[in-house]
C-alpha cells in the first residue's frame, strides 16, 4: 500500500506545484502574495469546462481556459494591482482580496454553486502491480504537471524574459534603467503564473472528476499557500518540492490515519514545521530593495 499512496501523493503535489509556482513567482518579484491567483484562475478552469460541454477539443477547451486566465490577470494587474504597487503591502493585499470576491461572484453569477461533474472523456486504465492498483490518469497527470514545470523553469532561466523576470527581482528601478520594460514582464509573471494555474486546477478537476466555485480559494489560497510556506516562500524550487511534500503528507494520512482528519493533521504538521524551519525548506534570497 505504501507504492499506492506514493503514487497519489506525486500525482496530486505535482498539481499543487503548478499553482505555487504562480504565487512565488509575483512574490519573487514584488514580494506581495497574489490573493486572487486561486479564483482568477478559477475562472479559467470553468471556461475550460464550458468548451468542453460545447463540445471543443480537448486541447482548445484547455488552452482557452489557460488563454482566459492569462488575459484575465494580465487586467487584473494592469488595474488593480499596478497603481498600489508602491503603497505598502497592506493596500495591495485588500485589492488581491477584492478582486478574488469579485471573481467568485462571476463565477456564482454564471454557473451557480452547484459541483458539476467534469469528464473530459479519456477512459481510465487500471495497471496492477503485486498489490498496489493505479490508474493511467495518475501517470499522465504526473508527467502533464512535470512538463509544464519544466517548461516554465527553462523559460525562467534560459530566456531574456526570464533574465529579465530575474533582474527585476534584485532592483525593479535597476532593471528600468538598463532599459527593460518593466511593467510588461511583471505582467507576464502575472499572466503565465494564471495560465499554469488554469492547467494546474483542470489536471485537480480531472483527478477528482468534479469542479465548484470553492476551486480556487481551495487549490490557490490554501493548498498552494501551504507548499509555498513549506518549500519557501518566493523560491520556485521551494514551490515544486513544497507542494510534493505536501501532496504525500495528505495521501499517506488519508492511507494510514483518516480522509476525514486528514486536514487537521495536514495543518498541525505545517504548524510544527514552520516552528522548526519558519523560512522553509528552500527560503528564497530576494535582495533588498532599497
Amino acid at each position: 500500500m505504501f507504492l499506492q499512496y506514493l503514487i497519489n501523493g506525486l500525482s496530486i503535489g505535482s498539481v499543487y506545484a503548478l499553482i505555487a509556482i504562480g504565487y512565488n513567482m509575483v512574490y519573487g518579484i514584488l514580494e506581495l502574495l497574489n490573493f486572487a491567483h486561486g479564483d482568477v484562475y478559477a475562472v479559467g478552469c470553468f471556461i475550460t469546462l464550458a468548451l468542453i460541454v460545447a463540445k471543443q477539443h480537448l486541447v482548445v477547451a484547455i488552452l482557452g481556459g489557460m488563454a482566459t486566465g492569462f488575459v484575465l490577470n494580465l487586467a487584473v494587474e494592469r488595474f488593480a494591482y499596478r497603481p498600489v504597487r508602491f503603497s505598502g503591502r497592506v493596500t495591495p493585499t485588500i485589492s488581491a482580496v477584492g478582486i478574488a470576491y469579485i471573481m467568485r461572484n462571476i463565477i456564482m453569477r454564471i454557473w451557480g454553486p452547484e459541483t458539476y461533474p467534469f469528464d473530459i472523456g479519456i477512459k481510465t486504465t487500471y495497471i496492477t502491480v503485486g498489490h498496489v492498483v493505479f490508474g493511467t490518469l495518475q501517470i499522465y497527470i504526473f508527467f502533464i504537471a512535470l512538463a509544464l514545470m519544466l517548461a516554465i523553469t527553462f523559460l525562467l532561466k534560459r530566456t531574456k524574459t526570464g533574465q529579465a523576470v530575474l533582474a527585476i527581482s534584485q532592483s525593479i528601478p535597476t532593471a528600468a534603467l538598463m532599459g527593460i520594460p518593466v511593467n510588461r514582464i511583471i505582467a507576464f509573471v502575472y499572466g503565465a503564473g494564471a495560465a499554469l494555474g488554469v492547467a494546474g486546477g483542470v489536471l485537480f478537476c480531472v483527478y477528482y472528476e468534479s469542479i465548484f466555485v470553492g476551486i480556487g480559494f481551495m487549490l490557490g489560497t490554501m493548498k498552494a499557500w501551504m507548499a509555498s510556506i513549506l518549500g519557501g516562500i518566493g523560491s520556485l524550487r521551494g514551490a515544486v518540492i513544497g507542494a510534493i511534500v505536501l501532496g504525500l503528507v495528505e495521501s499517506f494520512v488519508s492511507g494510514y490515519v483518516s480522509t476525514v482528519y486528514r486536514d487537521a493533521f495536514v495543518w498541525g504538521f505545517l504548524i510544527l514545521f514552520v516552528l522548526i524551519r519558519p523560512k522553509g525548506l528552500f527560503p528564497a534570497q530576494i535582495a533588498e530593495k532599497v
